[in-house]
């Protein structure tokens, strides 16, 4: 029998990616920042990566809000009396320090949100890729699950042709001196179909439950990324949209036509919201990034990392799956399905040996023998050395138990039965051996050309090395990095849009304002100069002289 030999298969060693030496490098809360291979459920080591993740969060609600409620106190002279924020005697703190030109606020306020428009624009890209990356993983895992359920069925396939050979043997016919013989090819059967059975229970539900992986990816985590991802982005375009109206628009005396102060007023109550959600957001990448950051930077690398959380989650029942995916993630010691196949292949080759030298036996009705023959010997080599054989169709066949004609002589020899065999049985034998153990498109054959780790291990190295500790990794440091660049820049443009928000709500106000101080002005002078820290001294009228 010419089954194809495994071939060694040398995996190829993973390079952590920068964006997962920033992430497995960054300061952590408490804890550590080596992955807990031995324990992957580690609850101090998540402990470290969730108080980690939410840090931004506590800055948010602890400093920065608190800080901006305090600049908007100081700017509304609402804190003057307690002398808290605001400097000055009357409370003026920051509110005179507005630009004068509405004009300038309103291109600075313009740029910053168009830069926030980009920044999120760029996120949404982001969200492109992981999606994208999610389609190249759900095609991968249906690969491998496809090629496990190919193992399964060729396990299977065994398991058939190994019954029907059982079958044959039992119903071979032959004489009973060749029980031991036909017995011999029913148990090398039997020994198929057990090993073919223990290969199918250890692969068990292994494709199905890839599958169902590869399912839940395609349905419920690309809608997840989606969806969610272009909301987000969505809020933030939202928020600078809202900002970038504001800025344009009109702003007008009346109450009722102060579009662009309202709307810029309107954009930062907006934006105290938007800076919790991006907190919150940052600290699910920051727990996604750390987590995944750290376990493609284990030592042992992120193959036998992956193993480590497949042994822990995996029940006891099915212990040789793991071990089986061990295997196929590593390269490294046996396949656990190469002592079944060695036990099919023993079987396989017992099988042949017994037709190969027991074809004339079995094939043949009776045989005309060399008077020296001991007919209790049925070695085939004795038997092939002493005998004729015939066929029961044959016209020269002899007549067992009578005198024939031997090797060209007259009554010479001594007819005797062979095993005269079923020729149906038979030929059922080594058709369906033939079929299992040699044919290209059998499951022997079949099987060996798909369970050896150079044709599984790329797959899976490429669904961890470079999709998840790659491209995922890539895509979630490139959000932390744009999600914590718009916080920083919207809590700024927040503080800075106070003044230009002054500036644009008091521009309308200057005309009519300049000619109210003028027409003050002109009517009580003295008022104004004292007003203006002028000292006046009031001098009276030369007095005149009184009429005598």
């Amino acid at each position: 029998m010419a089954t194809p030999s495994p071939t060694p298969w040398a995996t190829t060693r993973y390079e952590a990616t920068g964006a997962v030496d920033h992430f497995h490098a960054s300061a952590r809360v408490s804890g550590t920042n080596e992955f807990p291979i031995d324990d992957p459920t580690d609850v101090d080591y998540y402990v470290g990566v969730i108080s980690t993740a939410f840090l931004p969060l506590a800055v948010v609600i602890i400093i920065m809000l608190p800080c901006y409620w305090s600049f908007l106190c100081c700017r509304n002279r609402c804190c003057h009396s307690k002398k808290c924020c605001c400097k000055g005697e009357d409370g003026e703190g920051f509110a005179g320090a507005h630009p004068k030109n509405h004009w300038a606020g309103r291109i600075f306020l313009f740029g910053c949100f168009a830069l926030i428009v980009g920044l999120n624009l760029g996120i949404n890209n982001v969200r492109l890729e992981v999606a994208e990356g999610s389609v190249k993983v759900t095609e991968l895992l249906y690969d491998v699950s496809d090629m496990m359920t190919d193992l399964n069925n060729y396990a299977l396939d065994m398991n058939t042709s190994a019954s029907m050979i059982t079958f044959y043997a039992k119903n071979m016919d032959c004489d009973e001196e060749y029980d031991s013989e036909t017995d011999g090819i029913g148990d090398a059967a039997d020994v198929i179909s057990e090993a073919a059975l223990s290969i199918s229970d250890q692969i068990s539900d292994l494709p199905d439950t890839i599958e169902d992986l590869a399912e839940s990816i395609e349905n419920e985590g690309a809608a997840y990324v989606d969806q969610a991802g272009l909301a987000l982005a969505t809020l933030g375009i939202l928020y600078a949209a809202f900002g970038i109206v504001g800025t344009l628009c009109f702003e007008g005396k009346s109450c009722f036509f102060r579009w662009s102060s309202t709307l810029l007023a309107f954009t930062n109550a907006f934006g105290v919201l938007m800076l919790i959600i991006i907190a919150l957001l940052l600290a699910a990448e920051l727990t996604a990034g750390l987590v995944l950051g750290d376990f493609c930077a284990a030592d042992v690398g992120p193959s036998n990392a992956f193993v480590a959380i497949m042994q822990s989650q995996q029940d006891d029942d099915n212990n040789e799956g793991v071990e089986l995916i061990d295997f196929y993630a590593t390269c490294q010691g046996t396949n656990p399905m190469t002592k079944y196949l060695d036990a099919q292949q023993a079987a396989v080759t017992n099988m042949t040996d017994i037709l190969d030298e027991y074809k004339d036996l079995f094939i043949h009705e009776n045989m005309c023998c060399d008077s020296s023959y001991d007919t209790d010997n049925i070695d085939p080599d004795t038997v092939a050395a002493s005998c004729t054989f015939y066929s029961a169709s044959n016209p020269s066949a002899c007549t067992t138990d009578s005198l024939c004609d031997y090797n060209g002589g007259t009554n010479n020899g001594g007819c005797v039965a062979a095993g005269g065999c079923l020729n149906a049985s038979y030929t059922g034998i080594v058709n369906e051996i033939n079929y299992l153990a040699l044919d290209d498109d059998g499951p022997l054959v079949g099987f060996f050309g798909e369970f050896e780790c150079a044709e599984i291990n790329p797959k899976l190295a490429k669904l961890i090395n470079e999709i998840m500790c790659d491209s995922l990794v890539e895509s979630l440091w490139w959000m932390v990095a744009v999600h914590i660049s718009v916080l920083i820049l919207m809590y700024i443009v927040m503080c800075l849009s106070s003044f230009a928000r002054q500036a644009i709500y008091e521009s309308t106000l200057d005309k009519d304002q300049q000619a109210e101080d003028v027409k003050e002005n002109y009517a009580n002078p003295a008022a104004h100069n004292e007003g203006a820290g002028i000292e006046v001294q009031q001098q009276g009228l030369p007095a005149l002289p009184l009429p005598k």
